[in-house]
């Protein structure tokens, strides 16, 4: 993302809106980790090359708005419809609050199913 104003130029990467969209999904109760990553804390603080296993954002320079692809799994016993949709309202939010992008899609894959001793269910709303 580029901008010009009287000041001169802001251009921000799209590792940076990636990176935001990573932490939105902290956020998200039962989405275990990122997919291509062990764990949330193997991807937050990833170098930026590693940015794209499970983020990955397309932003269209002329519009200033952006498609963002997320691939992630979930814990067994979540509903899986209500997570992805609140997965996109979050990770939607925090780019467009953060990073001043407008957010056309996200676009949400469910890779796999973390199966523990119990089921969980949905406990946020």
């Amino acid at each position: 993302m580029s901008g010009q104003e009287d000041l001169g130029n802001i251009t921000i990467n799209d590792d940076v809106a990636a990176n935001y969209a990573s932490l939105a999904i902290l956020e998200v109760d039962g989405v275990t980790s990122v997919s291509g990553k062990g764990s949330f804390s193997d991807y937050v603080g990833a170098k930026s090359k590693d940015v794209d296993k499970g983020v990955s954002i397309k932003i269209d320079p002329a519009t200033n708005a952006c498609t963002v692809n997320v691939e992630v799994n979930i814990d067994y016993g979540i509903n899986i419809y209500e997570t992805a949709r609140k997965l996109q309202r979050a990770v939607k939010n925090s780019i467009e609050n953060y990073v001043g992008l407008a957010v056309e899609k996200v676009n949400i894959t469910i890779r796999g199913l973390v199966i523990d001793e119990e089921p969980r269910t949905n406990s946020r709303s």
